[in-house]
């Protein structure tokens, strides 16, 4: 693999901004970018190796801090137990049905709210937008500088599944992954819901964010910490699926 410098990058758009034929090749910087990106988080084999984890953690809301256990599992399965004082709640998605709940041992589970269930779906993908992502239905293509909290970034806009368009930041020193914007709506009007991750730690030779921040226009949501990951845990062939027959597909 080689690794291009931030000049080196930079040297590249130039010459691609200017050139003939230039949305083929704004395609293909991007994809420089994003194996450089991949490389540093670990590479393509050990992502490859790396296909489900478990992790403990809380998540801020306000003064709330909620404690929670998540499973995630290629290539979009994900379970999200939320731990209260009196009881628990239970979200999952096996990429196939629609995602469902259960807070209540004795009553059958329930489908999500609709902007839920949408956001539900949306993170459910096991791998970061970088890898692997021309088999998973995303196009890239380069999209000029950028700064995230002071630290320059090189910026890359992925159409995912050819409807969900995301802008991705690419720091210019670690080349890893610290920023991703999509608009949504909310209350009848377009926001841009930022995702910033941080404290990146090696999980079975991947690199995986500790820290993920929420904003929607500027606006703090939620603050996710990750206290601890376990890599490839058994888990059964069901563990994502809906505990009830019929369920309706997504």
């Amino acid at each position: 693999m080689q690794w291009f410098s931030r000049s080196t990058l930079l040297g590249l758009a130039t010459l691609v901004l200017g050139a003939a034929g230039a949305p083929r090749l704004a395609a293909d910087l991007a994809g420089d970018i994003a194996r450089v990106s991949v490389e540093a988080a670990g590479g393509p084999r050990a992502h490859s190796a790396l296909h489900s984890f478990r992790a403990e953690g809380v998540t801020l809301v306000g003064e709330a801090e909620v404690a929670f256990i998540l499973y995630a599992a290629r290539p979009r399965g994900v379970r999200i137990e939320t731990l209260g004082e009196k009881t628990s709640l239970v979200r999952a998605y096996d990429g196939a049905h629609a995602p469902w709940k259960k807070d209540d041992a004795a009553k059958p589970p329930r489908r999500l709210g609709r902007q839920e269930e949408r956001d539900f779906m949306l993170e459910a993908d096991f791998d970061q937008p970088l890898f692997d992502y021309q088999a998973r239905q995303i196009s890239l293509d380069y999209g000029g500088e950028g700064t995230v909290e002071g630290r320059p970034c090189l910026k890359l806009l992925a159409t995912v599944r050819f409807t969900e368009v995301l802008t991705l930041y690419i720091d210019s020193e670690s080349h890893l992954l610290v920023r991703r914007d999509r608009e949504e709506q909310r209350d009848g009007k377009t926001v841009v819901v930022e995702t910033h991750y941080a404290d990146y730690k090696k999980v079975a030779g991947v690199r995986l964010p500790r820290r993920i921040r929420t904003l929607a226009d500027g606006r703090l949501l939620h603050e996710t910490r990750i206290k601890d990951y376990d890599a490839n845990p058994d888990l059964p062939a069901d563990f994502f699926s809906p505990p009830v027959a019929d369920w309706p597909l997504d």
